[in-house]
């Protein structure tokens, strides 16, 4: 049977138009798997892509510490040092005199040691902050069947509550000594002001006084050093 012309483009056509749907589909197909592949290899990727970006901490543009003062048999006059980090997150205390032993030739002032800082933070109107981990650096030479332990105080003046942190250092143990700690509670500064006065208590102690025992300052920066992790918040 012989077929006209006009049958021939018009089987041609549709044959054309099988074929573009074919590949269409096969296209699809190839698409989909590669979607599934992808995040089959790559799915941290894929869902870090799809989420948004982790916001910065809150701080304010600007915080200075504009007075120090001390008070304690482990921070004479001059002995102790605060800095305050670019993020604002970050406070460090260093202590260059501060040295607990027992034993044999010590006395009850040797045995435990405690300063006590006052601090005078200014910054900007509209925030307020808190402690809320600390991080105790040094040395420490504690034998078997004694143990050394360090308690940190944080509290604002005119708020009630503090908030606590211990470092406990059980013997046997010789070196180099980096132990953080988490409050019991979350103490927040005033609000609707510009300063706030932090107090920093810390006492480090060790026993039985009959064992002779060591918490003092690292033998390479030659200091005890507490860094102390900060947040804000707005009012």
């Amino acid at each position: 049977m012989r077929i006209s012309p006009s049958a021939v483009i018009v089987r041609d056509l549709l044959q054309l138009l099988f074929y573009e749907l074919e590949v269409q589909v096969h296209r699809s197909n190839f698409e989909l798997l590669s979607m599934k592949i992808h995040y089959l290899l790559f799915p941290t990727l894929s869902l870090s892509a799809a989420l948004p970006a982790a916001e910065a901490p809150i701080a304010p543009s600007s915080v200075r510490v504009v007075g120090v003062s001390l008070l304690g048999s482990g921070c004479p006059a001059g002995s102790a040092d605060v800095q305050i980090d670019a993020t604002k997150t970050l406070m460090e205390v260093t202590f260059s005199e501060y040295i607990v032993q027992t034993g044999p030739g010590t006395k009850a002032s040797d045995w435990r040691k405690n300063c006590k800082l006052t601090l005078n933070m200014a910054f900007d109107q509209g925030f307020q902050f808190s402690t809320f981990a600390t991080e105790m650096m040094g040395f420490a030479q504690i034998p078997g069947g004694a143990k050394g332990m360090c308690t940190n105080v944080f509290d604002f003046t005119g708020v009630q509550g503090d908030a606590t942190t211990v470092i406990s250092l059980p013997g046997e143990r010789e070196g180099a000594f980096s132990l953080k700690s988490d409050p019991d509670i979350i103490s927040w500064s005033p609000c609707r002001s510009q300063t706030a006065i932090m107090n920093m208590n810390t006492w480090c102690n060790i026993s039985p006084t009959q064992k002779q025992a060591l918490i003092a300052v690292d033998r390479i920066s030659g200091k005890i050093t507490v860094l102390i992790s900060i947040q804000w918040r707005r009012c």
